[in-house]
């Protein structure tokens, strides 16, 4: 088993302990515990777990939910709510967010070992076929065969589909690490490229469509070499 770092936030430290017990029985040895909205934030931007089991309900009714939409944004990050809660309001919040799963208290061992599977298995899927990005206020899904380049501008990127461009405000570093490496290539310290959609590589440039991208000398030679692998 390939160990993924994660994270349990529940205000209750018994109900934490339990589920941590359970992914222990699991396989599962790389677990972090957070039991309040301040800490799991803090877990989650040093940490960057894989998988989050996160309660809808701690110290405020909508703590689970904000941290839910903050994941939303990370890209690479799928989380399993947990709730005993009936409130139609705030159910129909979570359904609203990305969530791979959903598991009632009290928890038990099957279901939580079926959420988890079904969240990995999500976390595959969607790795190799398409991410979000947060546009505005709304989260955009993007094949990632449909993305020709990718331009990096300050504190923001602009993503050229085939289709039309979309701007997110992260950098160009951060949507680096969250594409994969058989697919996308820095060109250039202010483009990604896709390389199934390069039309032709000069030492410093190459063609996408009717567009021409530099390529940095640095560069050059790992699209060069991948070529010559094709």
């Amino acid at each position: 088993m390939t160990q993924k770092n994660i994270l349990i936030v529940e205000d209750e430290v018994l109900i934490a302990e339990h589920i941590k017990d359970y992914l222990i029985s699991f396989g599962w040895t790389q677990i972090y515990m957070a039991h309040n909205k301040k800490t799991a934030l803090q877990i989650i931007d040093y940490l960057s777990p894989e998988i989050v089991l996160l309660d809808i309900h701690l110290a405020e009714p909508l703590d689970g939910l904000d941290i839910a939409r903050y994941l939303d944004t990370k890209k690479n990050m799928h989380y399993i709510f947990i709730t005993a809660n009936s409130d139609l309001l705030i159910v129909k919040q979570a359904t609203e967010t990305f969530a791979t799963a959903y598991i009632t208290k009290p928890i038990k061992k099957a279901d939580l070992f079926a959420a988890m599977e079904i969240s990995l298995k999500s976390q595959i899927q969607k790795e190799e076929t398409y991410f979000f990005v947060k546009e505005n206020e709304a989260n955009i899904r993007i094949l990632l065969n449909d993305i020709l380049y990718i331009e990096g501008s300050g504190n923001y990127i602009h993503i050229y589909t085939q289709e039309k461009k979309i701007i997110s405000r992260q950098s160009l570093e951060n949507v680096s690490d969250h594409l994969p490496e058989h697919q996308f290539i820095r060109a250039h310290r202010s483009y990604i490229i896709n390389i199934h959609a390069v039309k032709s590589i000069t030492s410093k440039s190459v063609t996408i469509g009717n567009i021409e991208i530099p390529v940095s000398r640095t560069h050059y030679s790992k699209i060069s070499d991948f070529f010559k692998k094709k």
